[in-house]
């Protein structure tokens, strides 16, 4: 069985999905492009869609017109193959105007079939957001369709909350007197029960009180089964700075903590709410964390991009890590100690290092790596950073490696006044199956502003930069400039 990468249950892409069963730019794609059909499996594999042993992308491209006028959104799967991701067979779904993705899109096997789905919410609004699904299958993805579920649901996650072996949908409610646009009391959420069957009914659901007395609802969810017993756990951040709002009621939480069962949530109440709260503060709310298995131990860990404080005597201020805390039996936090990583390059100072954690095994030695991303490096110009596991399980930054636009045998041309926005796209992906994690990295401003995906491909000595594959939306096409 080839090493799984594990894959955070927390999306933030904007995308929008049609309702109908349309695709477009199929007609133009070789049928000897098509990949093999794949197998099911009793735990498929995240990444791949079509149970064919390759990991495949799934991204969203949002083209403009020049003068920055008419826009278009197309969801777009590239799948993986032997050579890695195949730019010749491609799924496009365009995307009408006034439609954006509301939540995720998810990937889990919804329907309990034995394939990987894509499960998000779309609309123009949260109070008319529609939940949708791709479903996998042995040839990929199937066509966008609505499912039965109530307009206004909105799954932040999907996990199994209730350890019975299928997945479950977690709707974080909406809307919030905390929130300067909104137009009512947060609503409070519910957990729909799979297994869900092809038309979205779930089993059963349960009623949650996630609103905070109407005052915020979620704005993102991740999940890990942090303590072993088969149940998920959900950690949601809220968005707002009760300090600055006279009217906020007392006891918010900018994090809660929760504990997955078969009647809902439970919320935890040992205090880890305010230790992971505090290490995920900012003046604009708490960052979004990640789940993984960063020691290799079994159990999900919690991945928290952090602000320290630092004082170098060149410039006083903030800096970025990202801290770890490790699951166990005993509860998450309560086991093995734990882990801050600063950036071992002398660049503390960013104070972006550590975001968007993603967890898998980049060079092929079966203990987990960590790649974060600095945003704020060198003028926005951003880089991608590889924490590799070390001999006791543990990331660090011992031996870390880091690529930006000026790594020596990266392909393309960035843009030479910066701001690239050089970042990984989280989750990372096995995209030709030898057993090594890949991170693929997007540039916007790449290729005279075409824009750039490149392919870090793992290998034993970690990413190599000449190895890397470039390719621009138009090889895939969906064009950033709309003619």
């Amino acid at each position: 069985m080839r090493p799984r990468t594990t894959m955070s249950c927390c999306a933030v892409l904007l995308l929008a999905v049609t309702g109908c069963q349309s695709e477009g730019g199929s007609q133009d794609r070789p049928a000897d492009a098509r990949p093999s059909p794949g197998r099911a499996s009793d735990d498929p594999a995240p990444g791949d869609f079509n149970g064919d042993g390759y990991d495949d992308l799934v991204d969203v491209v949002d083209s403009r017109s020049k003068d920055g006028g008419r826009q278009a959104q197309t969801l777009v799967v590239v799948s993986g193959s032997r050579q890695g991701l195949n730019t010749a067979w491609v799924k496009r779904v365009r995307m009408p105007a006034g439609q954006i993705l509301l939540s995720g899109p998810l990937r889990a096997d919804l329907d309990g079939d034995g394939f990987t789905d894509l499960v998000g919410s779309r609309g123009k609004g949260l109070a008319d957001a529609r939940t949708f699904a791709l479903f996998g299958g042995a040839r990929g993805l199937g066509a966008p369709r609505l499912l039965d579920l109530p307009p206004g649901f909105r799954p932040l996650a999907a996990a199994d909350f209730d350890g019975d072996g299928s997945v479950d949908l977690l709707d974080g409610g909406r809307g919030g007197t905390g929130s300067p646009s909104a137009t009512g009391p947060a609503t409070g959420g519910s957990l729909r029960y799979g297994p869900f069957d092809r038309a979205g009914t779930a089993r059963r659901d349960a009623r949650l009180d996630l609103g905070q007395d109407g005052y915020a609802s979620p704005n993102a969810a991740v999940t890990g089964d942090f303590d072993g017993d088969g149940r998920a756990e959900a950690v949601l951040t809220y968005s707002f700075d009760a300090e600055e709002d006279e009217s906020a009621p007392d006891g918010l939480h900018a994090v809660g903590l929760y504990e997955g069962g078969g009647q809902g949530l439970v919320r935890d109440t040992t205090g880890l709410e305010d230790r992971v709260a505090r290490i995920l503060s900012t003046q604009d709310g708490p960052r979004v964390p990640a789940a993984g298995d960063a020691d290799g131990d079994g159990t999900d860990d919690l991945l928290l991009p952090t602000r320290l404080a630092v004082a170098p005597a060149d410039m006083p201020g903030t800096g970025g890590a990202l801290t770890i805390l490790y699951g166990a039996k005993s509860g998450l936090g309560t086991g093995r100690a734990e882990t801050v990583i600063g950036d071992d390059a002398g660049d503390r100072r960013r104070v972006d290092f550590g975001s968007s954690p993603a967890v898998g095994d980049v060079n092929g030695d079966r203990r987990p790596d960590v790649v974060v991303n600095t945003p704020d490096f060198r003028r926005h110009d951003g880089k991608v950073t590889l924490l590799p596991g070390g001999g006791d399980g543990v990331p660090s930054a011992e031996g870390e490696q880091s690529v930006d636009t000026e790594t020596d045998g990266l392909p393309g041309t960035p843009n030479p006044y910066h701001w690239n926005a050089f970042a990984h796209r989280p989750p990372l992906l096995d995209v030709n199956g030898d057993g090594h994690a890949d991170a693929v990295v997007f540039g916007p401003l790449y290729e005279k502003r075409k824009g750039a995906y490149l392919v870090l491909r793992g290998t034993d000595a970690g990413f190599d930069a000449r190895k890397a594959r470039l390719f621009t939306p138009d090889d895939i096409g969906v064009p950033l400039r709309l003619r």
